[in-house]
């Protein structure tokens, strides 16, 4: 059994080499890494090489396929990526410090959250706050929160908390499943759907885990039906506009719909309903908010939650 280096400080992981990594992974090329990176194909080799030297595994390997990840290098990935855009966030924030912003408020959010509040309580409060900065990551998994944890965000929006030590959950809104379809298409002057009706056409599938995802999954085992995937999406504004072209439908939450307004595009309720999305506040109960972003969590609850006694 190999066994792994340590290591010490003086071996601190180089972001060039993992950078260097990345692409060629993303690429499935040496050349064409180095051309990404303005390099020479030799160069890029030997930060793998000299990455894997280091950290003691094989990363990369090739098949006929192409290159590939190791069962090592899997295991890594996640950190490897954390550790570049960590990098490059340090870099993005140095520059605007360098140009008198006084403060950079981080946060991973939900994407259509993040359209439909964040964007507006920020623009609102920039007449009191005008040189501060606000960083988003749109994420909604449980990255969000390591990231909460590790202090590498000051807080997060999501929607699939699960009460852990050490962090806080306030709820700030909820929201329901919508069918969004192209105007064009037959079902669009429907006021409502049944699930064997969105099953029976061409579906646009969201990944499992997310909430899109989720309530397919639901859907298809109430109904006993599966869905006719002809496209599978990861981004919320590529599966409207997909669904804005008649290429097929797709059930999202409804904030996640009115986040997309594009022209052409129908939004139609489910006859029968599913488990609303929950949407809150993930913090760190050791965390001290600033001014900026107490500022902001108070605008955000300001908009969404409901009137005492509504």
């Amino acid at each position: 059994m190999k066994v792994p280096v340590m290591l010490s400080r003086r071996g601190e992981i180089s972001v060039r080499r993992v950078r260097s990594l990345l692409t060629v992974l993303e690429l499935n090329s040496f050349t064409q890494a180095a051309e990404e990176l303005g390099l020479t194909q030799p160069a890029i080799s030997q930060h793998v090489t000299q990455l894997e030297k280091q950290l003691g595994f094989t990363l990369l390997v090739r098949d006929r396929e192409g290159l590939r990840l190791s069962p090592a290098g899997s295991s890594l990935l996640p950190g490897l990526r954390r550790l570049v855009a960590g990098n490059e966030a340090i870099v993005d924030q140095l520059a605007s410090l360098s140009l008198g912003t006084e403060q950079i408020l981080r946060v991973a959010s939900v994407a259509s959250f993040a359209a439909m509040f964040i964007g507006p309580a920020f623009h609102a409060l920039r007449p009191r706050f005008p040189n501060h900065v606000l960083d988003i990551v749109e994420i909604d998994s449980e990255e969000t929160f390591q990231l909460v944890r590790s202090n590498e965000i000051d807080f997060g929006i999501s929607s699939v908390f699960v009460p852990s030590p050490g962090l806080l959950f306030e709820l700030l809104c909820q929201d329901g499943a919508c069918v969004v379809l192209s105007t064009s298409h037959p079902l669009a002057a429907r006021s409502e759907l049944a699930d064997e009706e969105v099953l029976a056409e061409p579906f646009i599938r969201f990944p499992s885990g997310t909430t899109s995802g989720n309530w397919l999954a639901m859907m298809s085992e109430r109904s006993g039906l599966q869905p006719r995937t002809v496209v599978e999406v990861r981004q919320l504004m590529t599966g409207c506009q997909l669904a804005q072209q008649n290429i097929g439908l797709t059930v999202v939450p409804e904030i996640a719909a009115r986040s997309c307004p594009l022209p052409g595009l129908a939004v139609i309720p489910l006859r029968d309903g599913l488990p609303p999305r929950k949407l809150g506040v993930v913090t760190s109960e050791f965390h001290q908010p600033s001014q900026f972003e107490t500022a902001v969590l108070s605008e955000l609850r300001a908009m969404t939650l409901p009137p005492e006694g509504k």
